[in-house]
């Protein structure tokens, strides 16, 4: 079950939705039949059509939306960093719609000559609670691994081989943006992609960090903890074999709601399961070896 303040959040973007359905109901009888419906980037109308289709799509466009984050949030139960990079994705993007809309509204009302939405700023504002809360998510993360407990042992699961392979997307990239007669966005799209990829490199070549210690199990990557289960929330863990694009659809971070994956390549993998109903899949390769280390931590049933 989702927590009281998750649901609260997840409510926030349904208020946004009813605040856009009033001011499109407030406007609409004073609009003409054809208004001004598509702009140019410095936001001078350079398209029409029928009110009543723009508005349509509108509203159908956000409530869908609006219905496919609300299910995929619910199934996380608390705030996680993929439940929270998944919420701002939800706000930013209806916070879009809901300026635009209002703007287009205003233009076409002669309250305004161009449709002025300052996208630059809210997503920089998206971006700053994005980054807010996933460093107070981690801090507290942390702590609760660092408070108490003794080390045990440390895993690490990395992929040198994905590593190179994003890093050979990546200059490819950058090679096609330099040589490449290319301009605008064409130029730029490449680069912006060839930077994830060389993201992604770091990350698979560096890969994941499992610290077993008295007080839990610690998931980290890139210096961060991702995340620590105590000790005494761990039912069962078990080595298991894996097809990590079968099972996980993929590779990195993986799954939704109470599955996790964390792997990066091989078909061997740690499996653990919390008294909440977690499942957790921690890719590794002496997977036998660690759940002898995880026996050291809290000796429960396992096979």
């Amino acid at each position: 079950m989702c927590s009281r303040n998750w649901r609260i959040a997840m409510m926030v973007p349904w208020l946004a939705f009813v605040a856009m359905l009033l001011d499109i109901w407030r406007a609409y009888d004073s609009l003409p039949a054809v208004i001004a419906s598509h702009f140019n980037a410095a936001g001078v109308a350079n398209g029409f059509a029928p009110k009543q289709p723009v508005f349509t799509t509108i509203i159908g466009v956000a409530f869908g939306l609006l219905c496919l984050f609300t299910f995929i949030l619910s199934r996380f139960p608390q705030i996680s960093g993929l439940g929270w990079l998944v919420m701002v994705a939800e706000f930013w993007g209806i916070g879009i719609l809901f300026g635009i809309t209002h703007g287009t509204l205003r233009v076409n009302l002669g309250e305004a000559k161009t449709l002025d939405f300052p996208l630059g700023i809210w997503s920089l504002i998206m971006g700053g609670a994005l980054l807010i809360g996933e460093v107070g998510r981690i801090r507290v993360a942390r702590k609760r691994a660092r408070e108490y407990g003794e080390l045990i042992a440390e895993e690490t699961h990395a992929s040198p081989v994905m590593g190179m392979i994003f890093l050979v997307i990546a200059i490819g990239l950058f090679a096609a943006s330099l040589l490449l007669d290319l301009h605008g966005p064409s130029q730029t799209v490449p680069v912006i992609i060839g930077v994830v990829m060389l993201g992604c490199a770091m990350w698979a070549a560096s890969g994941f960090r499992y610290r077993i210690t008295t007080a839990g199990l610690e998931i980290r990557t890139l210096g961060l903890t991702l995340r620590f289960v105590p000790a005494q929330e761990i039912v069962t863990y078990r080595a298991e074999s894996c097809n990590p694009l079968r099972d996980f659809g993929g590779w990195g971070i993986r799954g939704i709601g109470r599955m996790r994956a964390y792997i990066w390549g091989g078909n061997r993998c740690v499996h653990v399961q919390t008294l909440s109903g977690d499942q957790i899949y921690l890719g590794l390769a002496a997977t036998d070896r660690m759940v002898a280390e995880m026996e050291r931590m809290t000796p429960v049933a396992h096979r």
